[in-house]
This record gives C-alpha cells, sequence and structure tokens, in this order.
C-alpha cells in the first residue's frame, strides 16, 4: 500500500493534478520536495532587462550543465571590475538540463544560434548520458540579441556538436557528435557505414532544414573555406570529412588524418575541433588522442605529415591572427596555449592558464584588435569554469571571470553602432 501511495504522489506531481494531501499523508508517505532551480526565475524566457549590445560587441559563453549563456560587454575588458553582465537560461524545457553547446552569431549582430545538444547526465527524466551519447533528438535555437529572448527553433538529429553561420548570415551548418550510433552499430555488428552521422544545414532566417548530408562518425567541429563551396568537418574515425557545398547532391571525401590511423570504434587520434587559416586555407586538426595537430592542405586535400605539431596534452578549439601567421592553439592536461609559427609548424613559445585557475581549457579566442586572447574553461564540470582575458604581448592572464557550469564555447556578438 505504501508503495502505491508513494507512486500516486510522483504520477500527481507529474500530471500536476490536485491530490488529497491528507489521504496521501494517512498513508505514511513524504512529502513531495519543493524543487529548486539554479536560475531563480526558471520558466522565464529571455533576459528582456538586459540592455542589447553596444557598439564594442558583447561576448557570448554557454554553460552546458547549468543551462545559461553568460553575457558580458567588451567595453572594459580586462579592467578591475569587468565581470558578467548577467547570465540568461536558454532552452526549450525549463525543468530539464538540456546542454548547450557551441555558438554562432549572425554578422549583422540581430541573433544568435545556440546547439541544445540533450546529453546532460542527471538531467532529470529525459533520455541523457554522457557528451555524445544522448538518445533525444537536438535542438538548434535562434534567440535575438536585443533581449535573448526564442525567437524560433529546429528539430535536428542526436547529439549536436558544432554550429556555425555562413559570412552572408542566411545558412547554419550542424555537426551531430553521435558516438552512441558507433557504439550501437558495433555492438549489433554493423559496418561502419551505418555509423555515419549527418551535417544539417538550415535557413537561418526561417531555422528550416534544408539538407542534411552523411558525413562521418561522430562529426563534430565544422569550419568552411573561405569561398564557402567547401565544409571540413572533424571526424572521432581518424578523419576530416571534406564536403563540396556547391556540387550536385554535396558529395562527400573522407581522407584520414595520418598513416596508421584507427577506425571509429577504435580511433588512435580522436580529431575533435578545427581551425582555418585565413591567408592559406590550411585546415589545422586538433586531436585529442595523439596529442597531435595535424594540417590538411586545400590545394591536395590530402595531409602533409611533416607539418603535424606535437603537443604534451589534447588541443582543442584555437584561432589565427589575421595575417595567417600565427596560431593560437589551446590544449588540455597542463591547461596552456601554445603560440604556433604556421610557417615552420613549431611552438613558439607557450601561455600558462592553470596557475589563473583554469582548468580543461576548451577554446581560444582573440579580440578584434588581437590584443588579448579569450579561453574558456569548462573547469571540473561540478563547480563553476572561468574565462580568462589574456594580454597577448606579455603572455599573461590579466583578468579571470567565473562563469556557470562546465562552459564550452565563448563567442563575439558584434555591435549596433
Amino acid at each position: 500500500m505504501r508503495r502505491r501511495a508513494r507512486l500516486g504522489v510522483w504520477l500527481c506531481a507529474l500530471a500536476l493534478a490536485a491530490c488529497n494531501d491528507g489521504a496521501l499523508r494517512a498513508e505514511g508517505t513524504l512529502e513531495v520536495p519543493v524543487l529548486t532551480y539554479a536560475d531563480a526565475n526558471p520558466w522565464t524566457r529571455g533576459g528582456s532587462a538586459v540592455p542589447p549590445p553596444g557598439p564594442s560587441g558583447r561576448l557570448l559563453v554557454t554553460n552546458s550543465l547549468d543551462d545559461s549563456v553568460s553575457l558580458l560587454d567588451m567595453d572594459g575588458l580586462g579592467t578591475p571590475g569587468w565581470g558578467e553582465l548577467a547570465r540568461v537560461p536558454v532552452g526549450l524545457n525549463p525543468v530539464e538540463l538540456e546542454g548547450p553547446h557551441h555558438t554562432a552569431v549572425s554578422p549583422a549582430g540581430d541573433y544568435y544560434y545556440v546547439g541544445i545538444s540533450n546529453y546532460v547526465p542527471g538531467g532529470g527524466s529525459g533520455p541523457h548520458g554522457a557528451h555524445g551519447t544522448g538518445t533525444a533528438d537536438g535542438y538548434c535555437l535562434k534567440l535575438s540579441a536585443k533581449d535573448n529572448r526564442l525567437v524560433a527553433s529546429a528539430r535536428v538529429d542526436r547529439n549536436p556538436g558544432d554550429v556555425i553561420v555562413s559570412a552572408d548570415g542566411r545558412t547554419l551548418y550542424q555537426t551531430h557528435f553521435d558516438l552512441l550510433r558507433i557504439a550501437d552499430v558495433a555492438r549489433q555488428g554493423g559496418p561502419e557505414e551505418d555509423m555515419v552521422a549527418r551535417l544539417a544545414i538550415l535557413d537561418a532566417e526561417t531555422m528550416a532544414v534544408k539538407a542534411r548530408v552523411k558525413v562521418c562518425p561522430a562529426p563534430h567541429a565544422v569550419r568552411l573555406s573561405a569561398d564557402e563551396r567547401t565544409a571540413y568537418v572533424a571526424c572521432w574515425s581518424d578523419e576530416v570529412a571534406v564536403v563540396d557545398l556547391a556540387a550536385e547532391g554535396m558529395p562527400v571525401t573522407r581522407v584520414k588524418v595520418a598513416s596508421g590511423s584507427g577506425t571509429a570504434t577504435n580511433p588512435r587520434h580522436q580529431p575533435y575541433a578545427l581551425t582555418v587559416s585565413p591567408t592559406t586555407g590550411d585546415v589545422w586538426v586538433s586531436s585529442l588522442a595523439s596529442k597531435q595537430v595535424q594540417v590538411l592542405e586545400p590545394g591536395t586535400r590530402t595531409m602533409n605529415p611533416e607539418r603535424t605539431v606535437y603537443l604534451r596534452g589534447a588541443p582543442m578549439f584555437g584561432a589565427f591572427t589575421r595575417d595567417g601567421r600565427t596560431l593560437y592553439l589551446p590544449y588540455q592536461q597542463e591547461d596552456a596555449v601554445a603560440v604556433i609559427d604556421a610557417a615552420t609548424s613549431t611552438v613558439s613559445r607557450t601561455v600558462p592558464l592553470s596557475q589563473a585557475g583554469c582548468l580543461n581549457v576548451h577554446q581560444f579566442m582573440l579580440t578584434p584588435d588581437e590584443r588579448h586572447g579569450l579561453a574558456v574553461c569548462e573547469g571540473d564540470h561540478i563547480g563553476p569554469g572561468t574565462l580568462h582575458v589574456v594580454d597577448l604581448a606579455e603572455g599573461t592572464v590579466v583578468s579571470t571571470v567565473q562563469m556557470g557550469l562546465f562552459p564550452d564555447s565563448v563567442s563575439l556578438l558584434r555591435g549596433q553602432p
């Protein structure tokens, strides 16, 4: 009887129905505990009280374990007292963690886009797991930069990974880091081709899905060539997928990142992030397991093993200077930034971040004037992560700001003049 009464309480709570509290207490059941939220107003969408970005622009940091985006204005960056302007909720279900993962911003500065990965462990009743193992379809959200409210959304495949926007702001590209697909197919003894996930191509205005292209097993980072006729995708299967966007049917060529590469079920390199040179178009591939940065040359669509850079930790998302000479590449374990001479593939110096409190650096971005770098660090995935402002000339951290739980990307929303 007691077990049935407890089930009755739970079902009533789920259905938001009125239950006879006195009768339930008579059965000896406990009261349903009051739900608490990290956000004071969990049912409120957006942040209408936050002023729109100013002319200098605004930073957006996704906090994947508390379903929020941190907003930081560029004005006063790195000065004493500079920090988080606001933290606004993002997602479709305010009572369940959904894991916002990476952002893209419109060139006009009027919208930004967030992938909803639905992978958060312990995320309530939903089908969530570790990164890349969510069983529910993901979403790509479109939010207004003016008031941070949801404008539209598109349902995409499981485990959204990276999201980018075209230079004209009309098209979005969303990958799906579906490790679960690899595990499921391997368990059933299926072929590797069945492990291939898709690249979703969306209309940024309407959020309609225009095309879905099968690219490779567990694709994550995606970047475009300068003419945007080609998309490069980092694939867990020790490959880079090269997608001919301008050709009929958008054919895909898969290039192994090194000789002796592994497979989707047994990768030796685990490509995860990409950084494209703004001058040569070379694609620098960050491989987590081998701790290597490998280079794909677009002219031949082959890897050049002589240009491989070896690091002491797992390389992540980096940034090039506008002249293409220098690549700032963050890497984990040591939590530092390798300053790489692109012409010689050598590390000229290293900028340490761990002493400033960075744990598990995820991305490094340059400010428009290239005087500072911004490093977003995941933290221990239990407590808050951090954002660090680095003086590039001095190679020192000049400001540290606490973020939400598990921040995993930083992007610049350019302001309105």
